[in-house]
């Protein structure tokens, strides 16, 4: 008994450790700490970051390094205008929070509702569904990556994004059944913000949170051809010693992203977030996280991911667009923020905004300790080796041994008994087939499931090949796909000038360049139908073009 006590004396001490607000001049020397390791880091010339850094509501460090503009070698400031990316989710699901407290709509409120043209799959799909990401909506930047002519490699207007999300014929997964990321749903929120407020999506910001929290270099990038006064330029390069090229959004999508903004206004956010000045309804909304269908609940919330870092609350989101990359991160015990705006590829902002964090609130009690591993010799894991199927996304996994360890898609497995091993949060269990031979991997991690079945590499005839060769055509995805073949090779040719080579994986899947193709038959085992899966578009059907 006595050492329970000790061990709940010492977590009791650990959790007042962590919870203590630090003091501004800890703040401020950790997060100069920090910033001078990135900034030294960087090779100039170079685009950099702008880093900010608040306690108890009030903004101790702003500073910059890299250059906000290559061609004229105008260094950034903390007062530099950059793409938020992602991070500004969480504004268009506060004004969806407002609009919902105006009593003009219901989170819970069916998306057609208010979009009626939105289609009907069926089963209702809600607003609350889209700011989760739980409704299996296709991302509509992977479908139109389809076309040969995707996000970055023409002008997109939200019409045109809007056009692609109400065109799509069904879904990735049944509403509120599973999580998955998708840029569409907020999308969608911008115009549901629209047609319900009357006002254009940045005036309604401007009015109902921009004005009132003084964010006043904050605006919604909803013509890339307007001059921001002030704003960084985007870049980014194929490698450490590649020159950097100019890289910026140009297009006038947003609710998925598209805010303009500096360190400084995301801070003024988080303070009210801390003081909840406008209310303490709204942070409990944006802070609740989704719960899935079976109860499941899910480190999303709205706009916000609500989990833990190192074992202290980490109210966080990040982002990237072009080549800008952004991460605003906030530890409500500690009254503590830290926004990082990054205007390259490189550094990484949610790294940097990491290495700050550690060296204000570090040093961290160790981790719970890990159940214990269990001794498995390489002959024992031997079984375990093969090639794996996503039974939802068709794509591919393997596991090897590497240095006397199992490694499942990169992860390092524990083994904890006799076909069970733990990676990083998730358990992984091997099935077991009648022949001792593992069928399937199936696991949980954090609130999501999943599960791989297992495949033989598939080495196809020249037969089978040419069975899937000729042109495919998807009205969905408005886009043609020819698989061609040269010799014992398959490629597939987008228009206009994309040709990329495909690697067979198991029977009737080939993959390039991230997409998994694969290939049904109808009763007479004929190919009748191509199906294109990637991360957050799960299976795009195509029918094949006659001649």
């Amino acid at each position: 008994m006595k050492y329970l006590m000790k061990s709940i004396t010492i977590l009791l001490l650990s959790s007042a450790l962590l919870a203590q607000v630090p003091d501004k001049d800890r703040v401020i020397a950790g997060a100069e700490r920090a910033f001078e390791k990135a900034a030294k880091a960087v090779t100039s010339p170079a685009p950099g970051c702008a880093v900010g850094v608040s306690v108890a509501g009030q903004s101790v460090f702003e500073k910059a390094f890299g250059l906000a503009e290559m061609e004229h070698n105008i260094p950034n400031t903390p007062l530099a205008i950059f793409e938020s990316g992602s991070v500004a989710k969480q504004f268009t699901a506060a004004a969806l929070v407002l609009l919902a407290q105006d009593g003009k709509l219901s989170l819970d409120d069916p998306v057609r509702k208010h979009i009626p043209e939105f289609p009907d799959y069926g089963t209702p799909l809600t607003i609350r569904h889209l700011l989760n990401h739980t409704a299996g909506l296709r991302d509509w930047g992977s479908v139109m990556q389809l076309t040969g002519a995707g996000r970055g490699d023409r002008v997109v207007t939200q019409d045109i994004a809007f056009d692609v999300i109400i065109r799509q014929k069904a879904l990735d997964f049944t509403p509120g059944a599973e999580y998955s990321y998708s840029n569409s749903g907020y999308n969608l929120a911008a115009v549901l913000v629209e047609r319900v407020s009357k006002q254009k999506f940045g005036d309604f910001l401007a009015e109902r949170i921009f004005k009132p929290l003084g964010m006043k270099n904050s605006s919604i990038r909803d013509d890339y051809r307007r001059i921001v006064p002030g704003r960084a330029q985007a870049y980014s390069r194929d490698g450490a010693n590649a020159p950097w090229r100019l890289n910026m959004p140009i297009m006038n999508v947003y609710g998925n992203g598209g805010m303009l903004t500096t360190v400084g206004d995301w801070l003024k956010w988080n303070a009210m977030l801390d003081s909840r000045s406008m209310g303490a309804p709204l942070v409990e909304a944006l802070e609740t996280r989704g719960v899935l269908n079976d109860g499941r609940k899910n480190a999303y919330a709205l706009g916000l991911i609500n989990t833990t870092y190192k074992g202290i609350k980490d109210i966080s989101h990040g982002g990237s667009t072009a080549g800008y990359q952004t991460f605003l991160a906030r530890y409500p015990d500690h009254k503590l923020s830290v926004a990082v705006l990054c205007n390259g590829t490189s550094p990484s902002a949610g790294g940097l905004a990491a290495s700050i964090t550690d060296e204000i609130l570090g040093p961290f009690p160790p981790p719970p300790a890990q159940p214990e591993a269990t001794a498995m010799t390489e002959d024992q894991m031997k079984k375990y080796v093969g090639l794996w199927r996503d039974e939802k996304t068709h794509a591919p996994a393997r596991t090897l041994i590497q240095n006397g360890a199992l490694r499942f898609g990169g992860i390092t497995l524990r083994p904890l008994a006799e076909g069970k091993f733990q990676g990083g949060p998730a358990t992984y269990t091997f099935k077991m087939g009648s022949d001792g031979n593992p069928v399937a991997v199936e696991g949980n991690d954090d609130g999501g499931v999943f599960r791989f079945i297992a495949e033989r590499e598939w080495k196809p005839t020249a037969a089978e090949l040419a069975a899937v060769a000729g042109d495919w055509y998807s009205e969905e995805a408005q886009a043609t796909l020819k698989i061609a073949l040269e010799g014992d090779k398959a490629f597939v040719v987008v228009r206009p000038v994309a040709k990329l080579s495909q690697t067979p994986l198991y029977k009737d899947h080939l993959t390039a360049q991230g997409y998994v193709f694969w290939f049904t038959r109808d009763a007479s085992g004929k190919i009748d139908k191509m199906h294109v899966g990637t991360g957050r578009m799960r299976d795009m059907p195509f029918e094949r073009v006659r001649r």
